[in-house]
């Protein structure tokens, strides 16, 4: 018994061919690092130190990002609030409330300037 050979057609399927999506920026996470600045009350000082240090770091790595869309002057006041971050950060017994402000007014001026 033979089967019998029906012709079909081939459909092809000619939509264009996917190209490499850009990169997409990943937003900055600042739920997250306003719920650790809230946070910093109920820690320790170690606790405080800690997650003063993991914002500060945070910071730090977001500046190359924006640092060409910023002006000489922009900049300095920028780099003058991370030395302070980092400096209130270092101490011993940390003022939780004027690191805060700070981290705050920091984290605003980055999401300005994505």
């Amino acid at each position: 018994m033979s089967v019998p050979m029906v012709a079909t057609e081939i459909l092809y399927d000619r939509r264009p061919v996917p190209t490499e999506p850009e990169p997409q920026r990943k937003p900055v996470p600042l739920t997250v690092i306003h719920e650790m600045l809230l946070m910093l009350d109920s820690l320790t000082i170690a606790g405080q130190r800690h997650l003063m240090e993991k914002v500060v770091r945070f910071v730090e790595d977001q500046l190359p990002r924006v640092r060409a869309s910023l002006g000489r002057r922009n900049l300095g006041a920028i780099e003058s609030l991370v030395k302070q971050l980092r400096r209130e950060s270092d101490r011993l017994v940390p003022d939780v409330s004027a690191f805060s402000r700070g981290a705050e007014t920091l984290l605003a001026l980055l999401v300005a300037l994505e």
